[in-house]
């Protein structure tokens, strides 16, 4: 039955000519079988929403088209910071890296293959922050921050300067609304928002509480802040907030006041300046792969990436997306999001009879550590087990002895490939030993556990890094006996 549904489901996520129909009137949905070859070292560069180009490495590709529309010469460096326009005409690059203070930024003509502009660089400044307003105005902010620099690009000159109050820009610490009209960026602890054509500050962001269970009243600075980006109107702004116990997605409205602080469940070290997109029409955000529902609050798909892919995933319209998909992916392919089926799951998951997972769902627990007792792994066993009930209980599930379906933590035993072995979390149905569903723990976090275990003496810290880990993971929450519905989220390897 698993296996069945599995396969029906991939179908829906398959690209377009596979999609639903209520994906056809997407003007997107002829490209679906683009793919443009993107190994792990290719830079890639995606536009605002919409945009109808990607650059990888030196190609400009037409998405509809499918089709290679441009060639940067040789002779050119693009470096590490690089953006384009909305209509896909402009493309910015910084002539180097990290390091390689005082380099000129470059601007191609996309069409003409030509240069139209070159900003003079400062001898002590990168520009790790560009964005192309109203398809014509660069704005290049330094990482020393204190002024801005506006570039006509049809005219190639300096339109003006813009002076802020901070002296250190990180890349995905300052952005410019979809219209041009505002600026928002970190200084110091606070979101500070401008208007551009003045230059003067409207006021600054609500900071998030660091608890919002708690009565202390002690907020989050924005130097946490990994990506910051307005909303598709401009009327709203979000940014993912990254520490080491909590990763979170905080939205503003208009006035500049919190209308979402959602948890992540993404591992620490995940989120980066390229993390998080905005989707149209309201229906959420995707932040590093991960779909997340506005009204639910609930991830809803997650894509497998590759470990250490920071590129970003490109939002076409509503239901199309562009990226590297599969934790292998050596290529940018588009995938459509049956936003139908995921929105009839979200309702059905609290009124569907007999799910096999589902809010209410009682499920059993056994922790394995080898066979092995002792003082500090009876400890470890039992942090952990309180760790994956408590995760259960965030998703309204509930533990019970006995159970058809039930979680397994196992400590797998050494073997050639892993010199300590290996520490999953898997879901499995009785009857069967193949998991419905399986996380391997990072060997950052599993290997001093699985040392300790050797020995026969986890230590305190050890067992709270595998404890931190399953509190952030995202498990399933619901899975239908049928195929009427989803199981969420749904997972697309």
């Amino acid at each position: 039955m698993i296996r069945t549904l599995t396969i029906f489901f991939v179908l829906l996520l398959l690209p377009g000519r596979y999609a639903l129909a209520q994906m056809s009137a997407s003007p997107w949905i002829m490209s679906s079988d683009i793919n443009i070859p993107a190994d792990q070292q290719a830079q890639v560069t995606m536009g605002p929403p919409g945009c109808p180009v990607i650059v990888v490495n030196r190609q400009a590709w037409h998405i509809k088209s499918k089709k290679v529309v441009q060639t940067i010469q040789d002779g050119w460096e693009i470096g590490d910071y690089r953006c384009l326009s909305a209509n896909g005409k402009y493309f910015a690059a910084f002539e180097g890296g990290h390091f390689d203070r005082g380099k000129d930024i470059n601007v191609w003509n996309l069409v003409t293959g030509e240069i139209v502009a070159t900003i003079p660089g400062k001898s002590s400044s990168i520009y790790p922050v560009m964005k192309i307003m109203y398809n014509r105005y660069l704005l290049a902010a330094p990482d020393t921050g204190e002024q801005l620099t506006i570039w006509d690009l049809e005219q190639n000159k300096k339109t003006r300067d813009v002076f802020v109050r901070t002296q250190d820009v990180n890349e995905g610490q300052l952005t410019v609304s979809p219209d041009g009209k505002y600026l928002a960026l970190c200084e110091g602890d606070k979101v500070s928002v401008m208007t551009l054509a003045d230059g003067r500050y409207a006021g600054n962001l609500a900071a998030p509480l660091r608890d919002p269970t708690s009565s202390t009243g002690w907020t989050v600075g924005a130097r946490d802040i990994k990506d910051l980006e307005f909303s598709p109107d401009g009327q709203e702004m979000a940014a993912l907030y990254s520490s080491f116990s909590k990763q979170r997605l905080v939205v503003w409205n208009g006035q500049g006041q919190i209308t979402h602080d959602i948890p992540l469940n993404i591992p620490y070290g995940r989120l980066n300046a390229y993390s998080l997109s905005w989707l149209p029409d309201q229906k959420g955000w995707i932040v590093d792969g991960n779909v997340i529902d506005r009204e639910t609050k609930k991830i809803t798909v997650q894509f497998k990436r590759p470990r250490n892919d920071k590129d970003e995933i490109a939002v076409l319209d509503t239901y199309f997306l562009m990226g590297r998909f599969g934790e292998e992916a050596e290529s940018i392919t588009m995938i459509g999001l049956p936003w139908e089926s995921i929105d009839s799951s979200l309702e059905a998951m609290n009124t569907v009879d007999n799910a096999i997972l589902g809010p209410g769902v009682k499920l059993s627990l056994y922790v394995y550590m080898r066979g092995q007792r002792g003082e500090s792994i009876d400890k470890a066993r039992a942090a952990v087990g309180d760790a994956i009930v408590a995760r259960m209980k965030a998703d309204k599930m509930l533990y019970a002895a006995d159970q058809e379906v039930y979680f397994r933590f196992n400590a797998e035993p050494a073997s050639p490939e892993h010199q300590y072995g290996q520490l999953k979390l898997e879901l499995l149905m009785k009857g069967s030993d193949d998991p419905i569903w399986a996380h391997t723990i990072s060997s950052r976090a599993a290997t001093g556990f699985l040392q300790g275990l050797d020995k026969g003496d986890i230590s305190d810290a050890a067992a709270s890094s595998v404890v931190q880990e399953i509190s952030q993971v995202q498990i399933p929450y619901f899975m239908p006996r049928t195929a009427d519905f989803l199981p969420l989220p749904f997972v697309v390897q």
